[in-house]
């Protein structure tokens, strides 16, 4: 599975993207960033926030208990600010 980080996020975990296998048991974004925040604990205290992230499964924008599969594409976003 890939993991795209975008904006700010990619402080948080030092990269921009990455490569993992889906754990036994991880069927959907939720669990998905339970994995990663144990990963990466400086996206943790974010990630669990309500309304902190958005993300997308193979492009298309989904909410935390969306089915995930090992060949997804899972981007994790900040929420959009403007004024």
């Amino acid at each position: 599975m890939r993991i795209t980080y975008f904006s700010w996020l990619r402080s948080k975990t030092g990269l921009s993207s990455e490569d993992i296998e889906l754990p036994n048991g991880c069927r959907n974004i939720s669990m998905l960033i339970d994995i990663l925040s144990d990963r990466h604990p400086d996206l943790a205290a974010v990630a669990n926030a309500e309304g902190s992230l958005r993300f997308t499964v193979n492009r298309r924008y989904v909410e935390r208990d969306h089915p995930i599969q090992p060949a997804d594409t899972v981007g994790l976003f900040p929420p959009v600010t403007g004024g």
